[in-house]
């Protein structure tokens, strides 16, 4: 079965850090972060308000501070251009759709305009794939 969800990991590494809405909201932030898109996962690492790393898979013992987790299918809702009611945001949809937001809950929201960010820049990034293809 072929994946419809791939994130350009590096596009979005380096649209984060070029982004002064999230190196402002995400400064002294240091954190691990997973992302679970069916049983793909992915794994960045901010150092200082930077992407230091975003890569695709796992060694097996990746640590995380914060995971969000989702089905494919509400991936492709979330990453719209222009996605419906209760997508357009991880929390809204941990509590209307089959998203896991956890782990470390006091620093996601004391850096939550960072991860909103996050989201955007992570749907710009894989839109741009999805025309360029």
């Amino acid at each position: 079965m072929e994946r419809s969800v791939v994130l350009p990991v590096e596009a979005i590494s380096e649209r984060l850090n070029s982004d002064k809405e999230f190196t402002l909201s995400a400064r002294f932030w240091y954190c691990d972060l997973r992302f679970s898109i069916g049983s793909d996962l992915y794994f960045m690492r901010i150092e200082n308000g930077k992407v230091d790393t975003f890569v695709s898979g796992t060694e097996g013992f990746d640590s995380y501070t914060i995971s969000v987790s989702a089905p494919e299918t509400v991936w492709v809702e979330m990453l719209q251009e222009k996605p419906e009611p209760f997508y357009h945001d991880w929390f809204a949809a941990s509590f209307h759709h089959e998203l896991e937001f956890g782990g470390d809950l006091e620093s996601a929201y004391a850096y939550y305009s960072s991860i909103r960010r996050i989201h955007a820049c992570m749907a710009e990034c894989y839109n741009a794939q999805k025309l360029a293809a």
